[in-house]
């Protein structure tokens, strides 16, 4: 159970368990093969893919064994934040991680989970950024929120996934978005229900696939009702104080202190998308 769930998520996990453990059409004994479909239609999901800016330069400064311990670190926080905002890490490809909210259990605010992920990851970078003194080091956010064909492919090199047209939108979202800002479709907006300030992405102006396709986006400048402890009107637009070498978030708790000791906290502790049509 331990390895399944390692490398799959354990809903599935524990299902395919199950299956395995049953008594096969010859005898009686339980048939060990992995022959089934584990893959399931969500209708209301909202996708994020971020990316992390500067990578190339962070690579050039530190050895191989820095770079891994820097990158398992990230992603490890990557992971926590995603545990606490309830979406689900599809995969880590390089230096880009992806996840979405919505699966398996249904959540009406999965696309205002999908943004405080977001928000999260950014604040994660500013201090690796301040820690790395790499200046140029950020985190490019798209999210996008639709339907999704969910679960595991393959028989012996098990491997779960996300497909769909909205997934393709969201890829295109990262790739279309700006560092340190969270590059959301006018279709998540519309779920955000007035918690947030936005402003114009132009994602059409830096990607030719949102520009082809007329899709109207976003860019997160704050957010406009309080959440977990964090005053009203926290900003998310790069009009920010300037620690960890020009964050783009601005703090606005009284004391700056509490904000870095707990961003030093959370630190311490093959993408192919195929269209439904």
């Amino acid at each position: 159970e331990r390895l399944l769930t390692s490398v799959l998520p354990r809903y599935i996990a524990l299902e395919i368990q199950l299956d395995m453990n049953k008594p096969s059409a010859r005898g009686g004994v339980p048939d060990k093969q992995f022959s089934s479909f584990y893959i399931q239609r969500y209708e209301n999901i909202s996708i994020l893919f971020a990316d992390i800016v500067g990578f190339t330069k962070l690579s050039s400064t530190f050895t191989a064994q820095q770079l891994v311990q820097t990158l398992n670190e990230l992603f490890g926080s990557f992971d926590e934040k995603a545990e606490e905002n309830h979406c689900l890490r599809i995969k880590i490809l390089g230096d880009c991680y992806y996840c979405v909210c919505g699966v398996p259990d249904p959540r009406p605010d999965h696309a205002q989970s999908t943004v405080e992920m977001g928000v999260a990851m950014i604040r994660v970078i500013a201090d690796v950024r301040k820690k790395t003194g790499v200046s140029s080091l950020d985190m490019r956010v798209g999210i996008h929120s639709g339907a999704g064909l969910c679960g595991v492919m393959g028989r012996r090199k098990w491997q779960f996934d996300v497909w769909s047209s909205d997934v393709t939108l969201a890829n295109n979202m990262e790739a279309g978005g700006i560092p340190g800002r969270i590059h959301i479709t006018d279709t998540t907006y519309k779920h955000l229900k007035d918690d947030y300030e936005v402003e114009d992405g132009n994602g059409g102006t830096r990607s030719e696939y949102l520009r082809q396709r007329s899709v109207r986006t976003y860019l997160i400048k704050r957010r406009k009702h309080k959440k977990n402890k964090l005053s009203n009107g926290e900003r998310f637009d790069g009009n920010s104080n300037k620690n960890g070498h020009g964050s783009t978030v601005q703090n606005t708790y009284s004391e700056e202190t509490d904000y870095e000791n707990k961003l030093t906290k959370m630190l311490d502790e093959d993408l192919q998308n195929r269209d439904l049509d």
